[in-house]
């Protein structure tokens, strides 16, 4: 059988402050057989196959794992948008509630402030009172207006007859 022979190097350096080594070479190379190193040959082919094999598998799970990221992404966008959807179908639901018992009409509910019942029924009561001091007040007539007196049904404006006038408008 055809024997391998290999060199075998030793570097050893003459001193410490030297930067160039000197390498020599013993005499006696060792030698393998060749059926051995065909055997170690096959070998590191093989595992160069298999290193080359996972390395594919590798990059095929990377590639779909950032596929399920994208779509997780998408999911977690959906959802964020679906829960802000649905906050602002909360608000204008408590918003119509609170306009509701209060009997605002439906053309003022989108004036409503407010994130809590109680807030939206505070300013609901602010905006009847400046409705009423703007409108219903201004109305009444003074005896200076008619200057006999008050004449007519003056008596009779109230909030719940100018609500029910905007009613009939809308």
């Amino acid at each position: 059988m055809d024997a391998i022979e290999t060199p075998v190097v030793e570097a050893t350096s003459t001193s410490q402050n030297e930067s160039e080594a000197v390498v020599e070479t013993t005499e006696e190379p060792k030698v393998f057989d060749a059926d051995y190193v065909s055997k170690l040959r096959s070998e590191a082919a093989k595992y160069r196959t298999q290193a080359k094999d996972l390395a594919e598998k590798a990059k095929k799970f990377d590639e779909h794992e950032q596929s399920q990221k994208s779509e997780q992404e998408k999911l977690t966008d959906d959802l964020r948008a679906a829960t802000e959807s649905r906050a602002q179908l909360e608000s204008e639901l408590l918003r119509m509630k609170v306009a509701s018992s209060k009997n605002l009409p439906a053309s003022l509910v989108g004036r409503l402030n407010g994130n809590s019942v109680e807030e939206l029924e505070a300013d609901a009561d602010t905006l009847l009172a400046d409705l009423k001091s703007q409108f219903v007040e201004r109305q009444k007539s003074t005896p200076e207006q008619t200057g006999a007196g008050v004449v007519g049904g003056a008596e009779d404006a109230s909030i719940e007859g100018f609500l029910d006038m905007l009613r009939k408008q809308n």
